[in-house]
């Protein structure tokens, strides 16, 4: 009788290891893209107040306007949108974009400014 493993029998094992290791590749890669999104959603987070208030304090006229902006090492924009809802309203609308090709927005946010 003849000991070993036939070709058949090889060649199964090697295709379930095969969709083992590509299905570890993709759960470590989805892993590490949600860590990225954490810490650029965990950044971001800790700028929303800064950003609101800087632009409160500023003289706000009505109009759209932009910036550049750096989130975790990579360029970005900051829109924000000023209206006079009524003499007594302002409302700002913010938007943080990516600076691709097709922006992806990051984030999105409204405030309101009561004036005298």
């Amino acid at each position: 009788m003849k000991h070993g493993f036939t070709l058949v029998e090889v060649m199964f094992a090697n295709a379930i290891l095969l969709i083992l290791v590509a299905g570890f590749a993709k759960i470590t890669e989805q892993t590490f893209e949600q860590i990225q999104l954490k810490t650029l959603k965990n950044e971001l987070a800790s700028h929303l107040d800064e950003w609101t208030l800087a632009k409160l304090n500023n003289t706000l006229n009505t109009g759209n306007y932009q910036e550049n902006i750096s989130l975790s090492g990579k360029n970005s924009e900051l829109h924000w949108q000023v209206k006079q809802v009524n003499p007594n309203l302002i409302t700002l609308l913010f938007q943080v974009k990516t600076s691709d090709t097709v922006p992806k927005v990051l984030a999105q946010w409204q405030t309101a400014l009561k004036t005298q």
